[in-house]
């Protein structure tokens, strides 16, 4: 029986640190992601500014 319930226990184990991998890498892509999304806000801002002057210049 300690044999069952020590197997049991190692398995809770696994899956309980298996779900904290998981957490931990949807945090991280999470952050990733949102941080892509800024570059990307920041570069179409950019762009938009660089295409005004060209066509307020007469380029």
């Amino acid at each position: 029986m300690m044999r069952r319930a020590q197997g049991a226990l190692e398995y809770l184990f696994m899956v309980a640190l298996a779900l904290i991998m998981v957490t931990i890498t949807i945090r991280y892509a999470h952050e990733v992601a949102r941080n892509v999304a800024v570059q990307i806000n920041q570069t179409t801002r950019e762009i938009s500014e660089i295409l005004k002057n060209m066509t307020s210049s007469g380029r």
